[in-house]
């Protein structure tokens, strides 16, 4: 998974990338793996950007991260993915979302096992009709992961992209709070998103961000 940290505009570039393993590290559950490109890097002023490659940077000043060249092209793509989504499953029911399986098997785990969830999941005639694409094309495959926003039509599909492409995962404020989506639903991962980019755009622009994988401890 992907962190998004906050961190203060009085962090000197040299520590961000430690300082934010180090918020994401006293979260508890996780271990920070290493900085993500995940902001396009700007060919000025790159010293004050961390971790920069190929065009990308783990992060920085926001005044030099431009967020609206992530988020409005990755509505463009997620409507051109819509269009391939709609014409692959045209013809096929409405699937139930991957979350309605996880809940039943938490509920009675022994009765209902994970592997039994993602078995009834996956074998959706919708579910497998992206299978089957994504077999065929590999290099632009369909989120699968994505079925219940896709299915809410391409306005949602696109808006909920865009809202995606600055936070990660998680978001760590700079104030130590932490926000997250509470499951897997679309109207959690909404208000999640909703609440994210509204922190995000009301920070200061001399405040840093920086984007940190991270994977469960223990």
């Amino acid at each position: 998974m992907t962190i998004v940290v906050a961190l203060d505009p009085d962090i000197t570039t040299d520590a961000l990338t430690d300082s934010a393993a180090d918020r994401v590290h006293t979260h508890g559950h996780l271990r920070p793996t290493g900085p993500v490109g995940r902001f396009p890097a700007r060919r000025r002023l790159t010293r004050k950007l961390v971790h920069r490659s190929r065009g990308h940077a783990a992060g920085g000043p926001i005044r030099l991260l431009d967020l609206r060249l992530m988020r409005s092209p990755a509505a463009e793509y997620a409507a051109w993915q819509w269009q391939q989504w709609h014409a692959t499953v045209s013809g096929t029911r409405d699937a139930q979302p991957w979350w309605v399986f996880f809940d039943r098997h938490r509920a009675d785990p022994a009765a209902w096992p994970i592997s039994c969830a993602q078995q009834a999941y996956l074998a959706h005639s919708r579910v497998l009709a992206m299978t089957a694409y994504n077999a065929a094309h590999r290099q632009h495959p369909i989120p699968v992961a994505r079925l219940e926003s896709l299915q809410a039509g391409l306005n949602t599909r696109c808006t909920a992209a865009a809202l995606a492409a600055v936070p990660g995962d998680a978001t760590a404020t700079a104030t130590g709070m932490w926000l997250t989506t509470r499951s897997g639903r679309l109207s959690d991962q909404l208000a999640y998103l909703h609440a994210a980019n509204d922190y995000i755009d009301q920070l200061p622009s001399r405040t840093s961000l920086v984007a940190v994988a991270a994977r469960p401890s223990g």
